[in-house]
């Protein structure tokens, strides 16, 4: 059975070879650079100097962001195979280092100005990424306070703190540690022969990791808040959908979380922490 990543990069060459060289078949579905910029490209008659300018600046910029746009549609095409990378993506570079030559350091935080849908402050942390090979360049990675536990949960390397850096982390991410915690107690699921493993809905960065089956005995059949069972296959990774419950929780009672029940993100079934399987 084919790889995605395999079919995508036969057909990107494939494609990128006909798009250069523009056979037949191209032109006649309109597919060429002159066709795809002609309104930012003129009229080859009234300007035939200025349009073949046009039309060379263009062609070489459109083909050297080839490789660049096969890069992002292989992150999107088998995310997987790119979490071995610490990527960062800025105007005209894109930094990549191997996890396991970096050493990752918070070197800055700084608080931002409230935002119109947060009642406290942003706070924004500077990631120092340096590499034991000599021929990356280090850069920094700048993200929110409130992502760095996922960060930090989908890197290899761990990250190192500098002198008087305090990182201030939400309501959700302490939550997430103590849910992570429970689940772990909980009975596992072993998957049955045969069925793959997709990624997480949710991130789309690592293989889904959970399984709702209803494993808490609620009493009272006529109770609408019970547990459900839930017949959806895996598709969750754990962190993902501890911030899923965490969220349709009561913000203002977070001593409620741990007791309370959730409608599962993808079927709407009912289910309590206890009803989160890890997958064996």
């Amino acid at each position: 059975m084919e790889s995605p990543e395999l079919s995508f990069t036969l057909a990107y060459i494939v494609f990128s070879i006909c798009f250069v060289f523009t056979p037949n078949e191209f032109r006649s579905a309109g597919i060429t650079i002159q066709n795809v910029f002609w309104s930012w490209l003129g009229s080859e008659d009234v300007g035939f100097i200025q349009y073949h300018v046009r039309r060379s600046s263009v062609t070489i910029l459109v083909h050297s962001a080839l490789p660049l746009g096969y890069y992002v549609g292989m992150c999107i095409t088998a995310p997987e195979k790119n979490l071995g990378y610490i990527h960062q993506v800025t105007t005209y570079h894109v930094h990549m280092a191997l996890q396991r030559d970096c050493h990752v350091t918070v070197t800055q935080s700084r608080q931002q100005q409230l935002s119109p849908d947060s009642a406290s402050p942003a706070q924004i942390l500077t990631l120092r990424v340096d590499s034991i090979n000599p021929a990356v360049t280090p850069f920094d990675i700048r993200l929110n306070s409130t992502e760095y536990a996922e960060l930090r949960e989908k890197l290899h390397a761990p990250i190192r703190n500098s002198a008087n850096v305090v990182i201030h982390q939400t309501i959700s991410e302490l939550f997430l540690d103590t849910f992570r915690a429970q689940v772990d107690l909980n009975q596992r699921y072993t998957l049955p022969t045969g069925q793959e493993l997709e990624p997480c809905i949710g991130c789309m960065q690592v293989q889904a990791s959970t399984k709702l089956m209803r494993l808490c005995h609620a009493e009272g059949a006529d109770n609408e808040s019970e547990c459900q069972q839930c017949w959806c296959r895996p598709m969750w990774c754990l962190s993902c959908l501890g911030r899923w419950f965490a969220s349709r929780q009561d913000q203002q009672r977070p001593e409620t979380w741990l007791s309370s029940r959730a409608p599962c993100p993808t079927c709407r079934a009912t289910f309590c922490i206890l009803d989160v399987c890890v997958l064996h």
